[in-house]
């Protein structure tokens, strides 16, 4: 049975008109009906995660609405691959998965099977194909989505700045957010768009810009680096916090949508309790500085 935890509602951000999106989601885990009842109302998942995972989270879906807990407070993002991509994502070695090469009507409906729920709030194009016309031709056919109400919004992932400079001229529905890589420390490569230079040209354009891995995932040396960081320790016990939580609030206090993963119920309930943090001007541009 869920029980569900009297917290703080997270904050959430207008990504679309009248779709608003929790700042802080959990993604690739094995139990989200855990941080459904803890407190966290948004949850990421995407073809390449693999199909139990999706049917995780769509039966985490159901057993908050089993529980009373009304499907529009819940937040579901899931993606489609673009096929082929091995120029694109063959430099990060297991990532290149796809269903039905150059086929995305069929892994748009794969998803949806998995998941079973009637609409995602957030599909994204989970990254660019190695030609730009079938990145093209594959966003198109998330577009019809928004207007048959399969998806409240759409968007893309791991699209750097250029690469979204390319895809806007040529589509008719603005992406309404761009995920990638962001964290403390890792805010500067720009190949999947985990740079400040993607999060300022989506902002340019009005999309929301969100961050998988904001403890440090991707950051030189991993989420270890971030964590154990002494910049990043001295402001949280200077907030009488955690590092974890630091890490989460420099992100969402620029307006980034998070998206982490847990599945230990202490570490879940400290991520939405980030919230309860307020950095100051100075200990933002000091965390903006590590390396």
């Amino acid at each position: 049975m869920l029980h569900l935890a009297l917290l703080a509602e997270v904050p959430r951000v207008e990504i679309a008109p009248g779709v608003l999106m929790p700042l802080l989601n959990f993604g690739d885990q094995k139990n989200h009906t855990a941080a459904i009842a803890l407190g966290a109302r948004g949850v990421d998942t995407a073809n390449v995660y693999g199909d139990a995972q999706q049917r995780e989270v769509g039966e985490a879906v159901r057993t908050a609405l089993r529980a009373g807990v009304p499907r529009s407070d819940l937040f579901v993002t899931s993606k489609v691959e673009c096929c082929p991509a091995g120029d694109f994502m063959g430099k990060l070695p297991g990532a290149a998965v796809c269903l039905v090469r150059k086929d995305p009507a069929k892994n748009i409906q794969h998803n949806f099977d998995v998941l079973g729920l009637d609409y995602v709030d957030l599909m994204l194009l989970h990254w660019p194909c190695d030609d730009p016309d079938d990145s093209v031709a594959t966003y198109k056919a998330l577009e019809p989505l928004v207007a048959s109400g399969k998806a409240r919004a759409i968007g893309i992932s791991n699209f750097n700045g250029s690469a979204l400079e390319a895809l806007l001229p040529r589509i008719s529905v603005k992406p309404a957010v761009n995920q990638a890589g962001y964290s403390i420390a890792g805010h500067s490569e720009d190949l999947w768009g985990r740079d400040d230079a993607t999060r300022l040209a989506s902002a340019k354009y009005n999309i929301t810009f969100s961050a998988y891995s904001p403890l440090g995932g991707f950051a030189m040396g991993g989420t270890g680096h971030v964590l154990n960081d002494p910049t990043v320790n001295a402001i949280a016990a200077a907030h009488n916090s955690t590092a974890a939580a630091v890490a989460l609030r420099w992100v969402t206090q620029q307006g980034v949508v998070a998206v982490t993963s847990s599945d230990n119920p202490d570490h879940i309930a400290g991520d939405l309790a980030s919230f309860e943090l307020e950095l100051s001007d100075a200990e933002m541009a000091r965390l903006a500085r590590v390396k």
